[in-house]
């Protein structure tokens, strides 16, 4: 790159757009949305956020509030990774939940020891503030990138987030 100096891109981080606001704006709210269809026959919720159904391919899709509640599908315990700053969390616990919604998530179990973890045990969403809890802002900006705030899941009945 010429001319401009610019920070090495975080992996940790999400690049947001005028169509994923609204997910992240939510989610520092300490709310999980969805997408779900409203096409006649289908009906049906979706994540990660597209701008279509990716059942019936209709577009008209819209923002529902999550329940916020799933089961555990599958797991791995992740001891290395040498993307910044994932190496420092390790280890983790890399997870796919199923949502009451119907839909996958793939997200991180905090809150439970690896040997805790069984298939099917009821989770409730949680999230994980960066450093200054600000609003989401585009990854093009210069706003502080820290500030974003991701869902992650523990299990039901524990009331701390990793």
């Amino acid at each position: 790159m010429r001319g401009a100096a610019r920070s090495a891109a975080r992996a940790d981080l999400p690049e947001v757009d005028a169509f994923t606001r609204p997910y992240w704006e939510a989610a520092a709210e300490g709310r999980l949305l969805l997408r779900r269809c409203r096409a006649e026959g289908c009906g049906r919720a979706h994540h990660y956020p597209r701008e279509f159904c990716p059942y019936c391919w209709s577009e008209d899709v819209g923002w529902e509030p999550a329940a916020g509640r799933g089961t555990l599908y599958t797991w791995s315990v992740v001891h290395r990774n040498d993307l910044p700053p994932f190496g420092d969390r390790v280890p983790y616990v890399a997870a796919v939940v199923d949502l009451t919604e119907g839909p996958r998530m793939m997200t991180e179990i905090v809150g439970c020891p690896d040997a805790d973890l069984r298939i099917g045990m009821p989770l409730v969403v949680d999230f994980r503030r960066g450093a200054t809890g600000s609003t989401p802002q585009p990854a093009d900006g210069d706003a502080d990138a820290s500030g974003f705030v991701v869902p992650v899941f523990r299990p039901a009945g524990n009331s701390v987030a990793g």
